[in-house]
């Protein structure tokens, strides 16, 4: 089979679009390949495709267990022989994994950076032919300057193999800063970069200037009951407090954060999967890759730390494609929280000098999410041109270019 006749099989599409195919076509050409295709594109195609084409499995790298999950959730559902590996499986279900590894029954794995540093999955994976490699939610590779170190051990893993396999990354955005770090931290060789167009034009995007963050957003959830919704927190104290104060007022809440049991967030991400509660409370933690068609809206209760946050999150938003919203509670003690992360982020494998580059990068990406914040000009074209999209302005869906519309 080729490529359109996959597609027309297990998705039941018969045309890909231009920037999927030009994907498709460069890695099977031999193209190390960096795909910047925003939320709803159709990400996850791009090496799917490839790899049901290709000999041997293609192991995705992904950094969350919910992704995973959602993912080869999928794919079994197109009877494509996917499986994961991570901490949610007991030993048995993990050895259960790798026979059918060495059985050719499995062509897609799922896995972490960290799982790619135990010796027990190197044993394991070392005589299994390795078509591709594709890190996913690419973004996520600038985490190992900080809390997730093995994100930026992928190369090492790769020189054990007894070949390089095709190499891809895919992300929803991202800047040229950002796109040459990725290069560095997967040694891609000459990569072959496609952009697809960032602007998300049914997203209604609002900065709201406020001095009662707790009042604004009770008054906006209340005229927007029984909507999907995120509200997204800089840390686990906010997501709590947000979860507690919108519980009290009678709302179907859930809240997600990176330090909870793997269990309880697959309960509450099955729960807001299912309509069971209509907004889920998070830290960065909840949102990458899960297909939720739609989620109507999307608060930033803190300041993002960077437009590519802002970005990311806010195009988890409707994916169905109808009209939804993006508002950032906008408060200038906001500067200070994110001003202490960096100050005191701390990385033993940096050098001074590096942690101090990592630093001053952050601190300019705050600075240019600042300005959007206070800024009177297009939202949407502020975004799209920080991407490095051309942009014309006059959206007539922000705040600023529709000043009557939509106050929180």
């Amino acid at each position: 089979m080729d490529k359109l006749e996959i597609l027309k099989k297990y998705y039941g599409y018969s045309k890909l679009k231009k920037e999927q195919a030009t994907i498709i076509d460069a890695v099977l050409n031999n193209k190390d390949i960096i795909g910047l295709l925003p939320t709803g594109y159709g990400k996850s195609v791009t090496f799917q495709i490839p790899a049901l084409l290709l000999d041997g499995i293609t192991i995705v790298i992904t950094p969350l267990i919910a992704l995973m999950q959602d993912q080869v959730r999928n794919l079994k559902d197109k009877m494509i022989p996917a499986a994961y590996i991570n901490s949610l499986l007991d030993k048995e279900e993990v050895d259960n994994v790798y026979r059918k590894l060495r059985r050719g029954d499995i062509k897609i794995l799922y896995v972490s950076a960290e799982r790619l540093e135990t010796k027990r999955f190197l044993d394991k994976i070392i005589n299994i032919d390795i078509s591709m490699i594709v890190a996913d939610e690419s973004h996520t590779l600038l985490w190992s300057e900080d809390f997730r170190k093995a994100l930026g051990h992928i190369p090492s893993f790769i020189h054990k193999l007894k070949k390089r396999p095709k190499m891809m990354a895919l992300t929803a955005t991202a800047t040229k800063t950002t796109v040459d770090k990725i290069k560095v931290l997967l040694e891609l060789r000459n990569p072959i970069i496609v952009a697809g167009d960032c602007d998300r034009k049914n997203i209604f995007y609002k900065i709201q200037k406020t001095h009662d963050k707790d009042r604004d957003l009770y008054f906006y959830i209340k005229s927007h009951l029984n909507l999907h919704g995120i509200i997204y927190c800089l840390t686990i104290k906010n997501v709590l407090h947000v979860y507690e104060f919108l519980r009290e007022k009678g709302f179907k809440v859930g809240y997600y954060h990176g330090e909870m049991e793997s269990v309880d967030k697959k309960k509450m991400q099955n729960m807001y999967t299912n309509h069971e509660i209509d907004i889920i409370v998070s830290t960065n933690a909840f949102g990458m890759g899960i297909d939720i068609p739609d989620i109507r809206y999307v608060i930033e209760y803190d300041l993002p730390s960077s437009i590519e946050d802002f970005s990311q999150q806010s195009g988890r938003a409707s994916r169905d494609g109808k009209y939804a919203e993006s508002i950032v509670l906008f408060n200038l003690k906001d500067i200070e929280t994110i001003e202490y992360f960096i100050d005191h982020m701390d990385n033993k494998e940096k050098s001074s000098k590096e942690i101090n580059q990592i630093k001053k990068d952050r601190y300019q990406k705050l600075d240019s999410m600042v300005k959007l914040c206070i800024g009177s000009s297009c939202i949407h074209k502020a975004v799209s041109e920080y991407f490095g999209i051309p942009h014309k302005g006059n959206c007539n869906m922000c705040s600023n270019c529709v000043k009557s519309k939509y106050t929180c």
